[in-house]
């Protein structure tokens, strides 16, 4: 009974969160469509300035692609078309939307979990060593390199990569990808994954710290060392668990802040993804590119803080 309650509570959550991400999306793909076509320019504005183009052209294009079209018309024809699959056509590329995303995404997909992943096990590592051993070496280093990861921006930190990827040629940093192996996806997947993983890291190390420090004040833990426990094994049985929910909570918003927050590691540091890619989408007014990045970034978010809901109630019975 009490497992049919839990599973209960777990799908009703799914169901709401679903529901709001729906609605979350819909306002958000209402008000970035607004303030484009507020903004009064797109893909075709900069071939009106084109003497070798003339306004009749202009003008046949804008129809062909629905440009003058109300507002209104527009969104509703762009949204049915959304909700079947297709995101349109990109001027720029000359190419439909979901064929130029699709690949991108994949790649800042990997380089997010890449991230995460690296700065998790950073955390986890010197952070737990740091809480058992208050005021140490450990201590010490945690409290440096969280200073350091919190007010570095990540322009400075990719800057000082591609100094360094300058002498190591190796690295292929910018260089052609079509013909890397996986080896060389690999190689150049890790620089900008270490440039998101330094602020990722000094907030996932602050909050392990924190919250192992709490977990071995606590009254059971001492009442396990009297009993003769070992500490790794009060540490990882005892302690760990329940440390972990604050990590989990921040590793919910940093997902998505990971995917939106890659623009300019990937422009820096040349990686083919969809911060690169919005960087073109924006520079070369290409409406329904951009709208397509604007959808994905803003559902990473949203299945972020799912995960991080689900993840939170699988590792404390309490909060079923």
């Amino acid at each position: 009974m009490l497992l049919f309650g839990a599973n209960f509570k777990m799908t009703k959550l799914i169901f709401s969160r679903l529901l709001q991400a729906v609605l979350v999306l819909l306002i958000v793909s209402l008000l970035t469509f607004g303030l484009l076509s507020a903004a009064g320019a797109d893909a075709l504005t900069a071939l009106s300035s084109d003497p070798k183009v003339s306004s009749a052209a202009v003008a046949e294009l804008r129809h062909v692609y629905g440009l003058d079209q109300p507002f209104a018309i527009r969104y509703l024809r762009w949204f049915s078309a959304v909700v079947q699959g297709d995101f349109g056509y990109s001027i720029y590329f000359q190419l439909p939307v979901q064929s130029i995303l699709w690949p991108r995404l994949l790649r800042t997909a990997a380089l997010a979990c890449a991230a995460l992943a690296i700065a998790w096990a950073f955390a986890l590592a010197l952070g737990m060593k740091a809480a058992q051993q208050r005021g140490g070496w450990a201590d010490r280093l945690c409290s440096m390199l969280i200073l350091f990861g919190s007010s570095t921006p990540r322009l400075v930190l990719a800057l000082i990569v591609l100094a360094f990827a300058g002498r190591a040629s190796w690295l292929n940093i910018g260089g052609s990808s079509a013909t890397l192996s996986a080896g060389g996806w690999l190689l150049r997947l890790l620089p900008p994954a270490l440039v998101l993983c330094v602020p990722l890291a000094a907030l996932f190390l602050a909050q392990t710290r924190a919250s192992v420090a709490e977990g071995l004040r606590q009254d059971f833990v001492r009442a396990a060392r009297s009993k003769g426990l070992p500490e790794r094994t009060i540490l990882f049985r005892h302690v760990l668990r329940p440390s972990l929910n604050p990590l989990i909570t921040v590793f919910g918003y940093s997902l998505g802040g990971v995917i939106g927050g890659s623009v300019i590691v990937e422009k820096v540091l040349g990686w083919p993804g969809l911060g690169e890619l919005s960087v073109t989408a924006v520079q070369s007014r290409d409406v329904p590119l951009l709208l397509a990045v604007v959808l994905i970034t803003s559902t990473a978010v949203l299945i972020g803080n799912l995960l991080a809901d689900i993840l939170l109630r699988l590792n404390d019975p309490r909060l079923r």
